[in-house]
């Protein structure tokens, strides 16, 4: 199963992913989108979901922090 980075990487590619995240970031807590991203085939623990979802405005509003 892909990790979290592999996410980042695959979104870079394909900006659906990202945008599915964004959607999921205003309507969902840190357990629904962990269980999101499994269904999309990536283990992400869920304090690393927390963390993500605590930082939801910064990620919401920038470009998921890729390089550029």
């Amino acid at each position: 199963m892909k990790n979290f980075i592999d996410f980042i990487v695959d979104a870079a590619k394909d900006s659906t992913l990202g945008e599915e995240l964004k959607k999921h970031l205003d309507s969902s807590d840190h357990k629904t989108i962990a269980s999101w991203l499994g269904d999309k085939g990536y283990d992400v623990q869920e304090g690393d979901v927390k963390k993500i979802v605590d930082n939801k405005e910064e990620i919401k509003t920038g470009s998921l922090g890729y390089a550029y």
